[in-house]
């Protein structure tokens, strides 16, 4: 059984927020517009929404402006879309709605840098139990010592060192990406630099993660995988990161719009793992296919997440 983490608090959090009435309302929203487009246009607005990872909530507006700029420089079908989505009220609506959604939350997790999350936010958390929700992903994120680190290193943070600012202007939202770990080597000229440079990769994920772990299972775009449906399992530790790669029957993967997979073992709630990478293959007899999974898993337990190692 997984061991009680921030991110499996954001989860929970998320299941409380699909059970709201807001939270139905916008359910309905997003899977209402699919009966008001083309197919074509359907599938090319949700091609836009892949490619909007860790925006969270704004990634139904970011998909939107995508698309509206790759068909003003096309003709034909793309100019047909277009009208479409112009013309999509439901559409609209999400965007608005949950965007409005998505900086509630945002200002509420920056709250908790300093004091205890307001419930009174436009509303979202008039639901005591969705508050109690929210409060159990304080309460995790408190545990991770993050606070202490912020505070510790808050010169540093505040007056970013011109190679830390340069790093943080230039790396990727997707955490700990590959981009990202070059311009650390590149950019990090004392051990220190690197030190600093990692946990401000590692803050910076972990809050974008909360956000993006609600908003997936709030639109059911995580992807979940049962131990028996795993055809190969392998798991390994670098650095104190935990790294996986798993084989499974199918291409179901490629179906769910997500960043983060859940693992399960007789229905308990095992790993969140962040995908890094997804591969299909045929295999050579007969006409069935695997998919590979590649990523990071989030620590079973993140308390004293930002406590440095001492010394042996």
């Amino acid at each position: 059984m997984i061991d009680i983490n921030t991110l499996v608090a954001a989860y929970h959090f998320g299941n409380k927020i699909s059970n709201t009435s807001f939270g139905r309302t916008l359910h309905l929203r997003y899977n209402g517009i699919k009966s008001n487009l083309s197919p074509e246009t359907w599938s090319l607005y949700q091609d836009a929404i892949k490619t909007c990872s860790f925006q969270h909530y704004y990634s139904f507006g970011l998909a939107y402006k995508k698309v509206e700029a790759v068909c003003a420089e096309k003709e034909g079908n793309f100019q047909k879309s277009i009208i479409e989505l112009q013309g999509c009220y439901e559409l609209h609506s999400l965007i608005e709605e949950a965007e409005q959604l998505g900086r509630d939350l945002e200002n509420s997790l920056l709250q908790m840098f300093v004091r205890l999350p307001s419930k009174n936010i436009s509303g979202t958390f008039d639901s005591l139990d969705l508050y109690r929700a929210w409060m159990n992903v304080f309460y995790q994120l408190q545990s991770t010592k993050l606070l202490s680190y912020l505070h510790q290193h808050k010169l540093n943070i505040v007056n970013k060192q011109g190679n830390i600012q340069k790093f943080m202007e230039s790396k990727e939202v997707y955490p700990f990406s590959r981009h990202n770990r070059i311009l650390i080597r590149k950019l990090a000229i004392m051990v220190t630099d690197k030190d600093i440079m990692y946990s401000l990769e590692l803050f910076d994920g972990l809050r974008n993660s909360i956000l993006q772990v609600i908003f997936e299972t709030h639109f059911n775009f995580l992807f979940r995988l049962n131990k028996n449906e795993i055809v190969d399992y392998r798991e390994k530790e670098r650095n104190k990161v935990r790294v996986f790669t798993t084989k499974v029957f199918g291409t179901e993967v490629f179906r769910y719009q997500g960043c983060f997979i859940l693992l399960f073992e007789n229905n308990t709630l095992q790993d969140i793992g962040l995908i890094k990478r997804r591969v299909g293959r045929n295999l050579e007899m007969g006409d069935k296919s695997f998919s590979t999974i590649e990523g990071l898993l989030y620590p079973k337990t993140d308390y004293n997440l930002f406590v440095p190692d001492l010394p042996n």
